[in-house]
């Protein structure tokens, strides 16, 4: 239970000054150092003129109002805690009673008898925060769901919010959010939703921080009343009215002299803003100046790839849609970006960085044009973690994106100009979201979406990574139906997984399906748990009965690989093109992170396994040709002056009957750094072996995202080791690529490691071929620098 504490007798008195300020958050900086009255009313008066009060006093607990029950706690909240000096002065000052509750996840039910009505409303609170992040969670709400929300204070990622609904809205009537950089961790803030019938503003410490233009009066629910629902951090009172406080009455409220505090710390926010925004309004001198700065680090990043497929700058992750289109093939991936700094700083949105669709095209595979973002988020709060995943629809007659936005659903977007082969713009349908997150089935969880079209027009999407009808645990994907890309109907579970080939933790993100030869399809997935990963079923697409018959599983990462989120799309020469996200093992520049992994052909072999090799084009990029024959190896034999970290290599090599063999690239003079490269004929796998693949103590791989499932001794490992079984004497086309920190490996076109390393030695750049238990001869070997196309 907790202290409501209420004017006596509930009397109430009416105050009807009308505000001294109805502007803008652009302006109020400005205007309320001046609203502060010689003679201000007294906090405890006003919060006499409440309909309710609520101070943290676990000794005093009265009944609610009009016949509600006391406040009950819920969780873990611990009342009555005494303030130290300065906070006490503070709480006593705003008419606060210098005692505060500490919330760690519980919350305050009031009880649902309270309720404003009209067409006025302010409420109050007074917290601290643990952390800058809040958790997401309702401050101080009388809701459930859009359609049932009298009002909602809230915290969602990072920032805080206001929305409410009115009796003339289908849903909310307005939702306003503050800077993210709005409080502090460990500070205590005041936090004031002020409804005149006209406008609603969000104060912060008295400052008015987002506002919007509304009308109508409140809609009226029989939910509770809730007050700190997941915050982690402290509350000292909280406060309704049901009358707009004025600007007078606000300032007392949040200490007097807040207003004139918030315009004196405006510089400072703002500086903050554009540390992560960056600065609006360069000149050109000044744009041209940073541009030139940013590429001379990149060039002299000694770890940055420079035949890859990456971004000029910045980081990225998944990458989305692939698409072939009149000779161009083109890449969609995920960016981040941030509002201007304006936007932030009108309160129209926080400046947290979010994600987009970053866009690249190439008529050869390997030489790409960067191209504008293909779909962004709107930066006015309503999209508040960007963009997600998606992939392009396989086979639709004009360019078609599909994507996920979070709290929305599944959107789509089309290009402007089918005719144009860059594809530059792209719009959003005005239906989206095309399958929403409300309106799903509870089995459905609507995430990343891919789509595809049959022969007879038929529209088919895979949603989310899993389905929750009982007997499909484990990964799963959810299908749906379309004639026309708008109109959505579900058909149920995708494929049924099994426990032999996958655990029941894994799942089936960003999913890729597609004929792969043989009369078989193949679903190529992202995998969250217990690592980053790709991997894939071969099977039967039954398209009577609208189900996936998985008949093989395999894997394209191991614990110590990092290649993700893959995509692929069919070329003019029907080959199935492959990409995947090749993941930092920690981040090594706040300029760039991530990069593509290299074009690779996938097909099917008689055999119905798979097919993996490297795609032709980048040959292209070979120069400085060296070539060696008939080596023969036992033990190590390095190669006198061939040396390089942006290398193709070629070896033809005869196994013995046993033992292992292979090559070492990224080799130090003494060393100290190396990545051995090994083929096991007895262990029949492929590995690398990363024990010394970098002197920088930071470098480890994990096994799993949740280390604390493991002992400390078994959380990182020092090899990747993938299954590769070669027949008696069978010969090894070894292909190893190396481009700074990444380096892909295949053998026989039958296995594919894709390997992240960091040597911090500017010699390592050596190569030796190696052979353990029995010797073998290195027929022909290839090495070639490699032009870069970046």
């Amino acid at each position: 239970m907790t202290t409501l504490c209420l004017p006596s007798s509930c009397q109430r008195r009416r105050h009807n000054r009308a505000p001294l300020l109805r502007a803008s958050a652009a302006v109020g900086a400005l205007l309320f150092a001046g609203a502060v009255a010689a003679a201000a009313p007294a906090p405890r008066d006003i919060l006499a003129d409440a309909l309710a009060v609520w101070h943290m006093d676990a000794r005093n607990l009265p009944a609610g109002v009009a016949g509600s029950a006391s406040p009950a706690v819920a969780g873990k909240v611990a009342l009555g805690r005494a303030l130290d000096t300065v906070a006490r002065d503070a709480s006593l000052a705003r008419g606060g009673d210098g005692l505060a509750a500490r919330f760690d996840g519980g919350f305050l039910d009031a009880g649902p008898a309270l309720q404003p009505r009209g067409d006025r409303l302010t409420l109050l609170i007074r917290v601290k925060p643990d952390t800058v992040r809040l958790p997401n969670g309702e401050l101080f709400c009388k809701r459930s769901g859009h359609e049932k929300t009298t009002f909602n204070l809230y915290s969602l990622n990072g920032s805080v919010g206001f929305e409410f609904c009115t009796e003339n809205a289908p849903r909310l009537a307005a939702s306003i959010r503050a800077p993210g950089d709005a409080l502090t961790a460990g500070a205590w803030h005041d936090i004031i939703a002020r409804y005149d019938g006209a406008r609603v503003t969000l104060f912060i410490n008295g400052l008015p921080a987002a506002s919007a233009t509304v009308s109508g009066r409140l809609r009226e629910n029989t939910e509770p009343v809730l007050i700190g629902k997941n915050l982690r951090g402290e509350i000292d009172h909280a406060a309704l009215w049901d009358r707009a406080l004025s600007d007078e009455e606000i300032t007392a409220l949040s200490g007097g002299a807040a207003g004139v505090t918030a315009a004196a710390a405006l510089p400072a926010r703002r500086a903050k803003v554009e540390a992560v925004t960056g600065r609006d309004g360069l000149t050109t001198a000044d744009q041209l100046r940073a541009a030139r700065d940013l590429r001379a680090k990149l060039a002299a990043d000694p770890r940055r790839p420079r035949y890859h497929l990456m971004p000029p700058d910045g980081f990225w992750n998944d990458i989305n849609g692939t698409l072939y289109w009149k000779g161009r093939y083109h890449v969609f991936f995920l960016g981040r970006q941030a509002p201007d700094a304006a936007t932030v700083l009108d309160g129209r949105d926080t400046e947290r960085p979010r994600e987009i669709w970053l866009h690249a095209s190439s008529a050869d595979l390997v030489h790409w044009i960067h191209h504008p973002p293909a779909v962004a988020p709107v930066f006015d709060g309503s999209m508040p973690r960007g963009i997600y995943s998606g992939d392009a629809v396989n086979d639709a007659p004009v360019p078609t994106l599909i994507y996920h936005v979070p709290n929305l659903g599944t959107c789509i977007a089309t290009a402007d100009n089918p005719d144009d082969p860059e594809l530059i713009k792209w719009t959003p349908h005005p239906r989206n979201p095309v399958i929403p997150e409300k309106t799903a089935p509870p089995e459905v969880r609507v995430f990343d979406p891919s789509a595809w079209r049959e022969a007879d027009g038929t529209y088919y999407a895979l949603i989310g990574n899993k389905n929750q009808t009982p007997g499909y645990e484990g990964d799963s994907s959810s299908l749906y139906r379309s004639s026309d890309l708008i109109n959505w109907e579900y058909c149920g579970p995708f494929y049924k997984s099994d426990r032999k080939w996958t655990d029941v933790i894994e799942d089936a993100a960003c999913p890729d399906f597609f004929p792969i030869g043989n009369g078989r399809h193949m679903l190529l997935m992202h995998g969250h748990n217990p690592l980053f990963i790709a991997h894939y079923y071969i099977g039967v697409w039954d398209k009577k009965a609208e189900r996936f018959l998985p008949e093989q599983h395999g894997r394209m990462t191991w614990p110590g690989g990092s290649l993700c989120a893959p995509e692929t799309l069919l070329d003019g020469q029907g080959r199935r093109v492959f990409w995947g996200w090749v993941r930092e093992v920690f981040r090594t520049s706040d300029a760039w992170a991530s990069v593509a992994s290299l074009p690779r052909i996938l097909s099917l072999a008689p055999d119905n396994t798979l097919r993996i090799r490297p795609a032709p084009e980048l040959e292209t990029l070979r120069h400085n040709e060296r070539v060696f024959e008939n080596i023969n190896v036992s033990g190590a034999v390095p190669l006198a002056g061939v040396t390089g970290d942006t290398l193709e290599i070629r070896a033809g090599i005869r196994p013995g009957a046993h033992g292992k063999f292979g090559i070492v690239v990224r080799q130090s003079l003494g060393g100290e750094e190396q990545l051995p490269i090994w083929i096991d004929l007895d262990d029949r796998t492929l590995s690398t072996d990363l024990a010394k693949a970098s002197l920088d103590q930071r470098v480890r791989y994990p096994r799993a995202r949740d280390m604390d499932k493991f002992p400390e001794s078994e959380r990182y490992v020092t090899r990747q080791v993938a299954p590769l079984a070669l027949a008696a004497g069978e010969p090894v086309d070894l292909r190893v690529f190396i481009d700074k920190s990444i380096v892909e490996i295949f053998v026989n076109d039958r296995q594919c490691l894709t390997q992240r390393i960091y040597p911090t030695r500017p010699d390592a750049t050596g190569i030796a071929l190696v052979a353990e238990g029995a010797p073998v001869i290195v027929e022909k070997l290839q090495v070639w620098d490699m032009h870069p196309t970046q």
